[in-house]
């Protein structure tokens, strides 16, 4: 039987402590599925102590449900039913959330189904198992992710903000208030916001978030992600992390930039300013394994059927699987900037992307890099697109901008599908084959309607 998060009698009492002392009157137990959709129960808090001992049941079938909760037969629904999961909350993540009265919340991880056993989908638990694999490679990770997202008014529906414009200081002074309170509460809930700017499309905002380590990077991203959504319908507007809310315009990412330290989180392992690029042997290793990997990934960081239309030639989002210096046309994006020299910025997210899924998927593709030594092909330029046919080194390979295509990716990626394991990756592909039906059965052949389907299925969800 596997075994269930140890919480110590010592810190179950800080937390009740915490609890007793803020006056917080609720507790809501939250996971993210596979679609990036929060889903909580909430407690009061006076049975806190019981729901950390005996853990808190949902219907596995949450995890992969669809953006609407429409729920998809899976080969896990015919082996459980409707049988529950038993997750147990882990106490430090325990919040309070600012923007919701006398509430805190806490993430839950470690599944258990059935008689006991352990399924593997829930992303929280795969996004730990490779950051353990990583440590066992003596390696840390510090991460963050760069969310665009967009607002519209609540009942009209139109963005909030009209033309294309990036960081223009008018545009966002109109709803100053709405972004600054979002800024502030997020940071007394312990996400620590970057900055706050306009971005290119009507209604498109941008707020990267500080890097922190582990698993702590993902939990920043997740509670971001649904603070923002929750405090924007407090003050009377929608917002929403779906990747291409217009057909003509750019789509929203959720870059995932990075850098490998060591355990003690002192020295950057992927930088070398006595090589070349600045990069070390570890680092063009990890590249390498993106690099390697990226079709699969491209699926895995831009899930949903909306993201396909991103990977385009010519965009600010990548076609194929390069990297550069400093260019935003490519994959993957070396940064030379900050304290230790460097950075890598993964280009290959969208703002639909899970951020679990995303970091563990990054992670898998990356120590494959590095434990086959895989060697980094020649970096496009910084002054010419991925595109040009003159700088892509030989056998590049394109990024699938059709679910068929990148599912066929992910199923052939032997090393991503063992990361994740036969149970995810089953439920992941039966969902966005559903996902495709459903989009079928709207439109038909009429391919103008896809965006419009696209904003009533993923728009208010994800």
């Amino acid at each position: 039987m596997a075994m269930k998060i140890q919480q110590s009698t010592t810190e179950t009492e800080k937390c009740i402590d915490l609890i007793n002392d803020l006056g917080i009157e609720f507790v809501r137990y939250e996971l993210y599925d596979m679609n990036s959709v929060a889903r909580s129960k909430t407690y009061p808090a006076r049975h806190f102590q019981s729901c950390v001992k005996s853990g808190i049941s949902f219907p596995h079938d949450f995890l992969v449900f669809d953006t609407q909760g429409n729920n998809p037969e899976t080969h896990l629904s015919k082996k459980y039913l409707f049988s529950d999961m038993l997750f147990y909350p882990d106490l430090s993540t325990v919040t309070v959330l600012p923007w919701v009265e006398d509430t805190a919340r806490v993430f839950l991880s470690v599944s258990l189904v059935g008689e006991g056993d352990k399924v593997t989908i829930d992303p929280r638990n795969i996004a730990q198992a490779q950051l353990t694999a990583l440590e066992e490679r003596k390696i840390s990770l510090l991460s963050s992710f760069e969310y665009e997202f967009w607002v519209v008014e609540g009942k009209s529906r139109k963005t909030i903000t009209e033309g294309l414009n990036i960081c223009s200081t008018l545009r966002l002074a109109e709803y100053q208030k709405l972004f600054n309170s979002i800024a502030k509460n997020l940071y007394k809930a312990g996400v620590d916001i970057e900055r706050l700017e306009t971005e290119y499309a009507p209604g498109q905002f941008e707020m990267p978030i500080k890097p922190s380590f582990g698993i702590r990077a993902a939990d920043n991203a997740a509670t971001f992600r649904t603070g923002v959504k929750e405090m924007a319908k407090q003050q009377g507007f929608s917002a929403s992390f779906m990747t291409k809310l217009f057909k003509d315009q750019e789509g929203s990412s959720g870059h995932l930039n990075h850098s490998l330290w060591s355990l003690d989180r002192q020295t950057p392992l992927h930088s070398d300013k006595s090589r070349p690029n600045g990069l070390s042997k570890m680092g063009e290793h990890w590249i390498a394994g993106l690099l390697a990997h990226a079709p699969a990934l491209s699926l895995l960081q831009s899930p949903s059927l909306n993201c396909r239309d991103t990977f385009r030639l010519d965009t600010f989002a990548p076609s194929n699987a390069t990297w550069g210096v400093d260019n935003r046309t490519c994959a993957v994006r070396l940064k030379r900037t900050g304290v230790h020299g460097s950075y890598i910025e993964n280009r290959l997210g969208s703002s639909a992307g899970n951020p679990y899924i995303s970091l563990a998927a990054m992670i898998a593709a990356g120590i494959d890099g590095i434990d086959r030594k895989l060697p980094l092909p020649e970096a496009v330029p910084f002054n010419k697109p991925s595109s040009d046919e003159a700088s892509i080194p030989p056998g590049t390979v394109p990024l699938p901008n059709d679910i068929d295509g990148a599912l066929k990716s992910l199923t052939e990626d032997t090393v991503l599908c063992k990361a994740f394991g036969f149970d995810f990756i089953q439920a992941f592909r039966t969902v966005k084959m559903h996902e495709k039906k459903l989009l079928s059965s709207y439109c038909g052949d009429k391919n103008e309607d896809a965006y419009k389907w696209f904003k009533e299925f993923y728009f208010d969800y994800i």
